[in-house]
């Protein structure tokens, strides 16, 4: 059975602090990649290869809401004005919040935070961030 994107969320913990959940989030995505390393050789007529490091990259959209005092949210969306970051945040992704097992983990770092205010729209923060370390996934 397919899972609507709308079930989703965040927990976070920054270092030293406590997971809690990052409220008012509208989606998350991550993208992790593989290195590829070329093992040909010479008189092969084909390449071949193998994995290398593996990293991940991601973002998520929250909904600016002022209001919200939830110890997640702020934490998440500050974090980024965190200076000698040692990424060893915690990031755990849910497709399915009511779903616990299901979950992508990682430690990581936020390395942006964008704000904006449009006419006519809601407003949002944009968070990207980045892995360090293993990426644990349960999906």
């Amino acid at each position: 059975m397919a899972i609507k994107g709308d079930v989703g969320k965040i927990m976070f913990e920054n270092a030293g602090g406590t997971e809690a959940d990052v409220g008012q989030t509208r989606s998350w995505s991550l993208s992790i990649n593989k290195d590829v390393i070329e093992t040909t050789k010479q008189g092969d007529t084909f390449k071949t290869n193998i994995g290398g490091l593996i990293s991940g990259e991601g973002s998520a959209e929250l909904l600016y809401a002022p209001g919200e005092t939830g110890a997640g949210y702020t934490t998440f969306i500050d974090d980024v004005l965190t200076t000698g970051d040692n990424a060893d945040a915690l990031f755990e992704l849910f497709p399915d919040r009511d779903t616990s097992a299901k979950k992508i983990s990682f430690a990581g770092i936020i390395t942006s935070a964008e704000y904006g205010a449009v006419i006519g729209e809601v407003q949002v923060i944009n968070i990207s961030f980045q892995t360090s370390g293993t990426i644990t996934s349960a999906i």
